[in-house]
């Protein structure tokens, strides 16, 4: 008996909170935009340091693995050559 009256509770909400969500629509988006204004986007000198920086990184990373792959590829050739 519980149960069902628990349904017609939600049943009687339902619409209430469709009816805000409905009012409520404008107000996201003006808090969004607010949102949006609240950004602090980065300068041309911050990005341009923030690229290289990552640009750096994955030369060296790309360099390491490379270097990495031919190490284990020449040991397994050694290796393999044996038996």
């Amino acid at each position: 008996m519980a149960n069902s009256e628990n349904k017609d509770v939600v049943e009687q909400k339902a619409p209430k909170n469709a009816e805000k969500a409905a009012k409520d629509k404008g107000g996201r988006f003006q808090a969004l935009k607010a949102e949006f204004n609240r950004i602090i986007w980065p300068d041309k000198d911050a990005i341009v340091k923030e690229t290289t920086a990552v640009v750096i990184v994955t030369v060296i990373l790309g360099a390491i693995i490379a270097l990495l792959d031919f190490i284990i590829k020449t040991g397994l050739d050694k290796i393999l050559q044996i038996g």
